[in-house]
């Protein structure tokens, strides 16, 4: 929708572009809020009982301002840098040669993300729904494990999937994409940050898969802490790399998200590991 309004309000120069954003975003939260109050009616149409200081969960709200702005910490380094930026409306900032590579990049994890959606945000929470129902039911023991086992089983089957399809699509975008950029008419010259940065975007799906699966447990302190990692990772890094020079444009931000993607891979092993343990002994 944003696409194709921007399109039709090209006449209308830069007003038109972010007029047809806005309408687009405004379009996907309206139909998603109706999806919500469909699936969830509400009694009362506003509550502010989430400000509430014992209702409050102040560490998903850390810790979903810490994954966005340490997945945004690299393009925010890249804006503010005068030597790698330039102004475009008030305090608005825009990078030639850091924008547009990272854009395209993201589009290189549009087949990640669909396994992403089939394989945690259906197969897992089937495993995952019944292991805690035999939980708190009173199920075998035998059942218990065997549905431990299923959810871990599909957590590592949808990391490998993952994995798998964005190799394959990174070899093709790199096979094709001299082709591809002469194509559609942009400079071969930022064909290497794109693919820096094609790969460090297949990195943001597995740790967004891993970070899903602690939110799904409510590990909400390990997910603090792998998301205040990445931010902190990202703004050094990113630093380093300007500093460094062009050849290492991208760098920081992959290799900040592969540092915390092995942190998140070896915290949900130990959570896996501890599972049955801890949610026994907690209750």
């Amino acid at each position: 929708m944003s696409v194709l309004m921007s399109y039709f309000a090209r006449p209308w120069g830069l007003d038109g572009l972010l007029l047809g954003f806005l309408v687009g975003q405004f379009v996907m939260w309206v139909l998603m809020l109706w999806l919500v109050l469909r699936n969830f009616p509400v009694t009362r149409p506003i509550s502010l009982a989430c400000f509430r200081p014992r209702q409050m969960y102040v560490a998903l709200l850390a810790g979903g301002v810490l994954y966005n702005l340490g997945v945004w910490a690299d393009k925010l380094t890249f804006w503010f840098t005068s030597g790698t930026s330039t102004p475009v409306i008030g305090p608005l900032r825009a990078s030639t040669i850091y924008d547009l590579p990272v854009f395209l990049a993201y589009l290189c994890v549009i087949p990640g993300m669909g396994i992403f959606l089939v394989k945690f945000e259906t197969d897992f929470v089937e495993w995952y729904d019944k292991f805690y129902t035999a939980v708190r039911e009173g199920g075998a023991l035998q059942d218990i494990a065997r549905y431990h086992d299923g959810m871990q089983g599909v957590v590592r089957e949808g990391l490998y999937q993952i994995l798998k399809v964005q190799a394959l699509t990174l070899l093709a975008v790199y096979t094709f994409v001299p082709a591809l950029f002469g194509w559609i008419g942009i400079s071969t010259l930022y064909i290497p940050l794109f693919l820096v940065q094609a790969v460090a975007a297949s990195f943001q799906v597995l740790l967004l898969a891993v970070l899903n699966v602690f939110y799904y447990l409510d590990r909400r302190r390990d997910v603090v802490l792998i998301t205040a990692t990445l931010t902190g990772l990202n703004f050094g890094l990113s630093a380093v790399s300007i500093h460094l020079g062009p050849a290492f444009f991208g760098y920081g931000f992959g290799v900040a998200l592969l540092i915390t993607l092995m942190l998140g891979l070896v915290l949900l092993q130990r959570l896996f590991r501890k599972l049955e343990y801890q949610t026994f002994m907690l209750q």
